[in-house]
């Protein structure tokens, strides 16, 4: 049933209309005033057709139409405007106190009634989309539901503890938006090393994210023998572990990309021998490393020419070694944090490796939060634009009564160190 509110202080006009209106299949409630028709419209919710006069007592047509056509109304409703004059200024006024028509009274009733069916066809498609919109609400406040539920639980892949033997931890890890492309991780490969790594997945959302859940569980879920990170020998220890350009080359071969895949990721991954200092480390496609020394406090970048992880299929990567000292820090970083803008400036890997000559006095555990804070400072914004991840890890030293590796840089083939 179609329901019309019709308002009108002339008794004989609304029995009048009533009458007629209600023959060709309208349900009419009436009112004497705009008053009587607002306290109508509050109890009568399906009530979405407004039929009014406009001179009144109390309250007149224009007031009504002012009322109910204002922003703060509980709902939508078709408002005409009926007015025994025809003149356009008038018309101008019903127009611009919200009316969608405006109909003289002595309008013929086929007129009318054609005018109101137009009326509820506009009525109809705006329910439509209004029942539209909300199911598409709806749906995205799932969707913000289920990437914030997704986001919480990679965040629990980060790690927990900041120390594992031999060596300090820290780490800053903070998506663009609910879940993002990098991730970041280290763990206690055996008695005597640990790993560490960092990846940044191209773009953006879930499908970046997903890709960077798989590759941390494929790194890290079966890191026992005959994984990627060791592999099966036939005497004791009965594995050996695989040297990072091994690791990444094996991750390429795994994450290939496809027509229907056309992921890839850049990644850097590291090994250090927590009793001897030596680090062996392997960078695909992923900004140079920062490499802190704890006697001089200088700094210098160490980095690789070389393809992303998953996008080329004849890749080989490369192992470099180098020697720290007790103390040294070796920072890996996401490019969000070093090509965060300001106008049209970057903050830049020079920039990252100033700071982190800026921050080496504080202790480790704060220096990722210390320089990711800095970079916003510099930046004036609070959200970057790209998802950022920072990592150092500081060498603590060999244990007690340990004599150190004598070995200095070698590398297995050309490592490339940036002033």
């Amino acid at each position: 049933m179609k329901n019309i509110l019709l308002v009108d202080d002339n008794r004989t006009m609304l029995l009048f209309m009533e009458k007629m209106l209600s023959k060709r299949g309208y349900e009419i409630t009436t009112a004497s005033d705009g008053a009587q028709a607002l306290q109508i419209l509050e109890q009568r919710p399906d009530i979405q057709f407004v039929l009014s006069d406009w001179m009144m007592p109390e309250m007149d047509g224009i007031e009504l139409c002012h009322r109910v056509k204002s922003a703060d109304y509980s709902r939508y409703l078709f408002f005409v405007l009926l007015s025994g004059k025809d003149d356009q200024q008038s018309i101008i006024s019903g127009i611009n106190a919200g009316a969608d028509d405006f109909v003289v009274k002595d309008t013929h009733v086929d007129e009318l009634v054609a005018r109101i069916k137009a009326g509820f066809r506009t009525l109809a498609l705006h329910n439509e989309i209004t029942n539209k919109n909300n199911q598409l609400d709806n749906a995205y406040a799932t969707m913000k539901k289920d990437l914030e539920s997704a986001g919480d639980l990679l965040k629990r892949l980060l790690p927990t503890e900041n120390k594992l033997s031999g060596v300090e931890l820290s780490y800053v890890s903070i998506p663009s938006a609910q879940i993002g492309g990098d991730m970041l991780g280290y763990m206690q490969l055996d008695e005597d090393n640990v790993g560490f790594y960092l990846l940044d997945v191209a773009g953006h959302g879930v499908s970046s994210a997903l890709m960077s859940f798989s590759v941390q569980q494929s790194i890290t879920v079966n890191s026992d023998k005959g994984s990627i990170i060791k592999s099966s020998i036939p005497e004791p220890p009965y594995y050996r572990l695989n040297e990072p350009h091994e690791v990444l080359k094996q991750l390429n071969d795994l994450y290939l990309s496809d027509d229907q895949n056309l992921l890839y990721f850049t990644m850097a991954y590291a090994k250090l021998n927590i009793k001897t200092g030596k680090l062996a480390f392997s960078i695909a496609g992923h900004p140079p490393l920062v490499w802190l020394h704890s006697k001089t406090g200088e700094a210098e970048f160490i980095g690789q020419d070389s393809f992303v992880v998953g996008a080329f299929d004849f890749v080989d990567y490369e192992s470099a070694y180098l020697q720290l000292e007790p103390g040294d820090k070796i920072w890996i970083y996401s490019d969000g944090i070093t090509e965060a803008e300001k106008g049209t400036a970057q903050f830049s890997e020079e920039g990252f490796k100033n700071a982190v000559v800026e921050l080496k006095d504080h202790p480790t555990t704060v220096q990722t939060e210390l320089l990711v804070n800095r970079v916003r400072d510099w930046q004036q914004a609070v959200q970057f634009d790209d998802d950022v991840s920072v990592l150092v890890v500081e060498w603590t030293g060999y244990p007690k009564g340990e004599e150190p590796c004598n070995t200095r840089l070698s590398t297995k083939v050309n490592a490339q160190f940036f002033k």
